[in-house]
């Protein structure tokens, strides 16, 4: 489930970096005022939002697999208290 999480929230930082680039380009190929004044107010909010969704993916990936090694750790034990014990 958390793996399909991080999946669409690096698709989300890609789209909205890919948008933000898309307004910073439509503003220099085509230099009206409105063009510039949406790529710095809604290109900077999809760039914060892209960085903001790509760090919550990573903070999530890692917390997955400092998950997925403890109980990793937890089986190895387990196995070796068994081995132990025979």
């Amino acid at each position: 489930m958390k793996h399909l999480q991080v999946k669409r929230l690096t698709y989300l930082a890609a789209a909205a970096t890919l948008g933000a680039v898309g307004l910073m380009v439509l503003s220099i190929v085509s230099p009206k005022p409105i063009f510039l004044v949406l790529a710095m107010s809604v290109g900077q909010g999809l760039g914060t939002l892209s960085l903001a969704a790509y760090l919550l993916a990573i903070a999530l990936d890692l917390n997955i697999s400092a998950a997925l090694a403890d109980q990793v750790e937890e089986e190895v034990g387990e196995m070796l208290d068994e081995k132990s014990h025979e």
